[in-house]
């Protein structure tokens, strides 16, 4: 996990350092249904609390969408954001007609990885595999210098090396970040 993990977020670093060198090609499928007179006129008899269900259940009975993270809704439209890792799911339920239309924004793989790099409408369980992850890199770390101590002896170069690396991100840092 700990070297497949590495792999992963050095790549998408790379791809989020240069986002020029990858193309983004959004995917864009739209999906309408019109639903019946009936429907609507339960719809616009129920509490507002009751409409959020009713729109919910439908959703996810047509589409398989749970609960949205954002809604935006008036007298006229409803808007339901899904918003994920590469993309997003956008509902809207003209209140007037009864139709929903479905667009489903596809940015691609690269944005994919890049979102899930920075843990961006994945969840809590990919958040915590990134917090595993660092805490993984962390012990490489601690480990690799301790490894070092432990064999300085024989390699004189070790410890200038070591000064070195630490050193030169932060002269770096200093002379060229503005």
């Amino acid at each position: 996990m700990g070297l497949a993990s590495l792999l992963f977020f050095s790549v998408t670093g790379i791809t989020l350092n240069h986002p020029d060198w990858f193309k983004a090609a959004p995917h864009v499928e739209v999906s309408v249904i019109q639903q019946s007179d009936g429907w609507l006129a339960d719809f616009n008899q129920a509490s507002e609390t009751d409409q959020l269900a009713v729109v919910a259940q439908l959703i996810n009975r047509t589409w398989q969408l749970p609960v949205p993270r954002n809604i935006e809704r008036d007298d006229v439209e409803w808007i339901l954001d899904y918003q994920r890792p590469g993309g997003i799911s956008t509902v809207v339920l003209d209140v007037a007609s009864g139709t929903l239309t479905l667009e489903q924004v596809n940015d691609g793989a690269v944005a994919l990885i890049n979102d899930l790099h920075k843990g961006r409408h994945a969840g809590t369980a990919w958040v915590l595999f990134i917090d595993v992850a660092a805490i993984v890199c962390l012990f490489f770390s601690i480990t690799g210098l301790f490894l070092l101590f432990v064999y300085a002896k024989k390699r004189a170069s070790t410890w200038p090396l070591v000064l070195l690396g630490a050193v030169l991100p932060v002269l770096l840092f200093w002379v060229f970040v503005p």
